[in-house]
């Protein structure tokens, strides 16, 4: 097999010696200024406000472990992707299929194990925009004049509903007010990457009605080039907007209205060849086939492959021979009406998305005219939610009670064709393979929550959901060499999550919490043959202590949780290959059990009025205890039981588990002048090495490239601040740090697809009137 050992080697040596310089570094500044943290008292770290359990707090005061990100925040990361803001939150892991729509999240080892192209998308984690859940349709919506971004980690199916087992994310959109405002932002960067930003805020009627706007703009021609004359890669165009209406007739009632749409079209799935055959390409390639032939049987495709090489030698070449595209188009409307009654908040929250995501062309990956294939899924979520909740914070006794009717709908159609060179044979554009699936999910809702003061400083919450859904697949599918046939299945599941959480204030600035609390996915069907094959719903149990703190004359803010998750029935998907007249796809089944334990420190300083450091770390380690997924004998052709059918996993780490996740920030302001600012940042990443979410790959899982390895890497942003307006010149993994951050199964001829790391850099301009 081919290896990257010394690469990799290479990589965790410099990442260990990162890691251990900037944990001296920042301890010795800490303890070089704890006497000027004493000293000074008047500035401290600004107060954190949340809405984790659907009403604004203290994010010191809430029982759940969270990193929050404000709107400043958002800024001065510059973050426009999920997994900016996941890799500076301890303990999630993220992994992409190779395109800004496939993206998918584990937060404390808690993964889907399931395919993105799934017809609805498998979370386990829920995902909100302003109260309204779109995980149905997207993981990654754009990031577009936001107030804070959440990040909850631990089951949250209280508030958050099924899906959220591992944790959840919710975003919250700024409102129009009753001021004349707005802002514009002009980025460029190399790749000749543009990104431009709109937003205005207009006053119609004085103290009643107010709309708010903006528009995202961004393009660029990518860093990976097809050198086959089809030519074209992996460039970009982005394009999204964004409308939301306030009204406000009365003191007590609001109404607000907001629509988003949004288009992404990229060129081809971001990867190049890693030359190393997946399990099914192994059985595709695994023979003399032009030029791709597996020539020692390891695996490992011919170097010569395309002429272009493999990764690290090849870090931005492709060769295909056919145009890829790979997108998804959303339109997403919300309505919010908030009534305030005598010391009661009555809610109401509606909302629809629509969804389409397309992937077409070469499938095989390579200058042959081997394969390609054509993916269509439309999506659409529609839910209604009515809550009510006690708004009297002096009270000794709160409570939020609410229902929430939902309906989730997919349909995939995808379609397989031969090429003229497709090595067995047949006749070009050949449909060999291909599907029509119709997936939905009805559920009803029932949650709620109190919390009791029992004493001034000890308070406990009771809360739970009770859940009911009912899952409807029907299938139309062209398994090879056979006539088309059908798979209708319909079930029903239910299921009551409830939550405990016991919080202690020992000082005003110090508290304690300890909670329990569950969390639920749907079952479901997955289609294997002429048959389906159920799977039942996954049970995950959380068990949490933390302590959040704030120190040092509020100058040094430490939250830290430990945690313990016991889970059942996971859902694992897997790959049975397609060939020789037998059936192939994606199948899931259930492990038995598993577990995951660690610990979450997020740390903020303030050493001096005009320094600002941040220090994240989570220790993760999860593994599946008990797993043996199989599919049944009969489906496999009656042969006695292998690596295609049954899969015995006892032990393993659960895939996107690294056992280190560790982020660091620093920003230094000055005065220039009376009106100008001046500002520089440094900010750290690193993962520790990670498994792949397929089961095939972890039958290998310590081999290149099943195993992304660890890797860090620098950012630093530097410019001049002023009341109305920014500058900023920057650049991202400024060391040009050479590592891979996922691997998938795709170009199959070529081995499975790398992401490629790259260096990026530019300047961001942004001018801002009346905010």
């Amino acid at each position: 097999m081919r290896t990257n050992n010394i690469n990799n080697s290479q990589s965790v040596s410099q990442s260990v010696s990162a890691a251990r310089f900037l944990l001296t570094g920042l301890g010795v500044l800490l303890l070089g200024f704890s006497s000027a943290i004493v000293a000074q008292d008047s500035v401290g770290i600004e107060e954190v406000v949340v809405t984790a359990q659907r009403r604004e707090q203290n994010l010191q005061d809430v029982p759940i472990s969270i990193t929050a990100f404000s709107a400043d925040a958002v800024e001065a990361f510059m973050f426009n992707d999920v997994t900016e803001y996941v890799t500076r939150t301890p303990n999630i892991s993220w992994k992409s299929d190779g395109a800004r729509s496939r993206r998918e999240l584990a937060i404390r080892g808690v993964t889907n194990f399931l395919d993105v192209n799934s017809t609805l998308r498998p979370a386990t984690f829920a995902f909100y925009v302003d109260d309204f859940s779109i995980v149905g349709s997207s993981s990654n919506p754009p990031i577009m004049d936001v107030e804070r971004i959440e990040v909850l980690r631990g089951p949250q199916a209280t508030y958050f509903g099924r899906n959220a087992t591992g944790g959840g994310i919710s975003i919250t959109s700024k409102k129009p007010h009753n001021d004349l405002a707005g802002s514009i932002m002009v980025d460029y960067s190399n790749y000749d990457t543009k990104d431009v930003e709109g937003v205005i805020n207009v006053p119609i009627v004085k103290d009643m009605l107010a709309m708010r706007g903006n528009i995202k703009y961004n393009e660029s021609d990518g860093n990976i080039k097809n050198v086959n004359p089809v030519g074209g890669g992996n460039d970009w165009e982005y394009k999204y907007a964004k409308a939301k209406i306030l009204f406000t007739p009365t003191e007590e009632l609001s109404v607000d209205v907001t629509g988003t749409i949004a288009s992404e079209t990229t060129g081809m799935r971001e990867g190049i060849p890693s030359g190393v055959f997946s399990f099914f390409a192994i059985r595709l390639y695994g023979r003399d086939f032009a030029h791709f032939e597996d020539r020692n049987g390891d695996g490992v495709a011919d170097p010569l492959h395309d002429g272009i090489g493999f990764w690290p030698e090849n870090r931005d070449k492709v060769n295909f021979d056919f145009p890829q595209e790979v997108g998804t188009t959303w339109r997403m409307i919300t309505g919010r009406v908030d009534y305030e009654l005598d010391k009661v908040l009555f809610t109401s929250i509606t909302g629809y998305i629509n969804s389409d995501f397309n992937l077409n062309g070469d499938v095989d990956g390579s200058s042959i005219d081997g394969w390609n294939e054509f993916r269509n899924i439309n999506r659409t979520s529609f839910s209604q939610e009515i809550r009510l909740q006690s708004t009297d914070d002096t009270s000794r006794l709160r409570w939020n009670i609410g229902g929430l009717y939902a309906e989730d709908d997919g349909h995939f159609i995808s379609d397989t064709f031969t090429g003229e060179d497709n090595g067995f044979g047949l006749p070009p554009w050949l449909r060999i393979g291909g599907g029509d699936e119709q997936d939905g999910i009805e559920g009803w809702h029932l949650f709620g929550q109190v919390e009791a003061d029992f004493t001034k400083n000890l308070t406990l919450s009771v809360g739970g959901r009770y859940s009911e859904e009912t899952r409807e697949v029907r299938e139309y599918f062209v398994p090879l060499g056979r006539p088309e046939v059908l798979i209708s299945v319909k079930e029903k599941f239910t299921s009551f999550s409830p939550r405990l959480a016991l919080n202690y204030a020992v000082t005003d600035d110090i508290n304690l919490y300890t909670s329990i609390s569950k969390g639920f996915k749907s079952g479901g069907v997955s289609r294997f043959g002429e048959e389906g094959i159920p799977f039942d719903p996954e049970v995950v149990w959380n068990y949490e202590v933390g302590v959040k703190a704030d120190l040092l004359n509020n100058r040094l803010r430490v939250n830290a949780a430990a945690f313990y998750m016991d889970w059942s029935d996971m859902h694992v998907g897997f790959l049975v290959p397609q060939l020789g007249g037998e059936i192939g796809g994606t199948v899931i089944s259930n492990a038995e059990s598993a577990w995951s334990k660690g610990v979450e420190v997020e740390v903020t300083a303030l050493p001096v009025d005009n320094l600002i450091v941040n220090f994240n770390v989570g220790y993760l380690k999860a593994e599946l205890e008990k797993a043996t997924v199989f599919i049944r004998d009969n489906v496999c052709n009656h042969r006695p039981p292998s690596t295609e059918c049954n899969h015995v996993l006892d032990g393993e780490t659960t895939p996107m588990s690294p056992e280190w996740t560790m982020s660091a920030d620093a920003e230094y302001t000055f005065n220039i002048s009376p009106t100008y600012d001046g500002f520089a940042r440094l900010e750290w990443t690193y993962r520790d090495a990670v498994d792949r979410p397929q089961v095939e790959d972890l039958i290998k899982p310590d081999e290149f490239p099943w195993k992304v390895p660890s890797y860090d890497f620098f950012n630093v942003r530097a410019g001049v601040r002023h009341k109305n307006f920014t500058v900023t010149g920057y650049a991202e993994n400024v060391f040009n740090s050479h590592f891979y951050q996922n691997a998938y199964r795709k170009a199959w001829a070529g081995g499975v697809s790398l992401e490629p790391s790259l260096r990026s850099y530019g300047i961001r301009v942004r001018y801002t009137y009346g905010e």
